[in-house]
């Protein structure tokens, strides 16, 4: 069920505007009235127990990160049997978008995003456990009115545990970007979003999508060189 503007959440989020639709739920802007601020509200709609789960561990991994180039999280809270999770919004285009409409980036300047993001990967795997997002791609990359980019979309990260391998529930991967540990039941590590960064500024700077990884590595497919 969709929220519609003006509906009051937790007698403190103003829904604004849906800002997007996944397949657990959605994403919208609202506004705090606490403080006064906008923030991001992604809603888990989808009753299944393991939906749910991955949902809360979600917030929970995001709970207590601090860094410049990663979100945020202010709440969590369940409401009429759904479950809401309060983050800051990061207003921007995303790189996807950004590639689509003005095609491939200036060097000089995915070198900066890289440096960053490459900051927010560090600080994220340097965690104990370290976490591990997943999911890294141009359209999870949001750049701020000031430049920033900002790593989201923390749907399918995980804590990692070297003896454990990915179950196939909460596996997840969008193929170019994601490593071929990620296909099946892979132990995937912060080698994995480091290859999925990689294959990020790879279509940041040519304006193409890099092949299959699991393609490759059958022999199946070859990446053409960037430059």
């Amino acid at each position: 069920m969709d929220l519609s503007p003006e509906t009051l959440l937790h007698n403190r989020y103003r829904i604004i505007k849906k800002l997007g639709q996944g397949g657990m739920g959605a994403v919208y802007l609202a506004r705090d009235l606490s403080l006064e601020s906008d923030v991001a509200v992604k809603v888990n709609q989808t009753p299944s127990e393991e939906s749910t789960t991955q949902f809360l561990r979600e917030a929970r991994l995001l709970a207590n990160l601090r860094h410049p180039n990663l979100p945020r999280v202010i709440d969590y809270f369940l409401l009429e049997g759904a479950q809401y999770l309060v983050m800051d919004f990061i207003p921007g285009d995303d790189l996807l978008s950004k590639v689509e409409r003005e095609g491939a980036q200036p060097v000089e300047l995915v070198l900066r995003w890289a440096e960053q993001l490459g900051s927010a990967l560090k600080y994220l795997h340097s965690q104990n456990p370290p976490v591990i997002h997943r999911d890294i791609k141009p359209a999870n990359i949001k750049i701020t009115p000031e430049g920033q980019p900002v790593l989201v979309d923390f749907g399918i990260a995980k804590a990692a545990n070297p003896e454990q391998m990915t179950a196939a529930g909460a596996a997840g991967y969008t193929p170019g970007y994601a490593p071929p540990e990620q296909y099946g039941t892979g132990r995937t590590g912060p080698y994995s979003d480091q290859y999925a960064l990689a294959a990020t500024l790879y279509m940041v700077l040519t304006g193409q999508r890099p092949v299959d990884s699991v393609q490759r590595v059958l022999g199946k497919a070859v990446l053409s060189p960037a430059h």
